[in-house]
């Protein structure tokens, strides 16, 4: 069985979530992906959006794939949870021949800071794509990856995708960048985040 996590905020979700969705279950040739959505990010100080509502939206957005289990078990734990409780909590459910993870350049290149690393290297195949921020311009080329995989012993691959926008750019322009957001939580995911404002 080839099994995929790919975990996130999705606050909120938008299109390059879709697509990186898109290209994994095409490229992996995966039996099952996991959408795993946070209770907490670790990296961030809260989220504005519940985890509820952000499990609805992620799960309305992929209802119209197969091989796609969109994930409460973060959320179930009501605290945040680190990648390798999350990692054989599934391993063992699920049992699968290959293991891969999910995730952007920017975080496969901090990946040694994560707690339980050698745990990760040891149990993952880590599916890296291009994420480009102002933060990051200078490190979306597979090269680099390649070289970071080698230094660090690292099982990886290069999913070809790339998309501009973060979630947070988004929702500081939602007028502007509405667009991004899926059709069929366009409506929903704009008004959460102007009740908000009104907060």
């Amino acid at each position: 069985m080839n099994l995929a996590i790919f975990g996130g905020s999705f606050d909120p979700p938008h299109k390059g979530h879709v697509g990186i969705i898109e290209k994994a279950l095409i490229a992996l040739n995966l039996d099952l992906l996991i959408v795993l959505v946070a209770y907490q990010n670790p990296l961030k100080a809260h989220f504005r959006i519940s985890a509820q509502k952000r499990l609805a939206w992620i799960k309305k957005v992929c209802e119209k794939y197969d091989k796609i289990l969109c994930s409460d078990y973060e959320i179930l734990q009501n605290k945040p949870v680190t990648t390798k409780e999350s990692m054989e909590y599934f391993k063992n459910l699920y049992k699968p021949s290959t293991m891969y993870f999910i995730l952007g350049q920017d975080n496969f290149l901090q990946l040694p800071q994560w707690n339980y690393f050698e745990v990760l290297r040891e149990n993952l195949c880590f599916i890296v794509f291009n994420r480009i921020t102002k933060d990051c311009l200078n490190v979306n080329n597979e090269n680099i990856c390649k070289a970071f995989a080698q230094k660090h012993n690292l099982n990886m691959q290069f999913l070809h995708f790339s998309y501009p926008y973060a979630s947070s750019l988004i929702i500081q322009n939602l007028e502007y960048y509405k667009d991004e957001i899926p059709e069929n939580i366009r409506y929903d995911v704009i008004e959460s985040y102007k009740l908000l404002h009104k907060v």
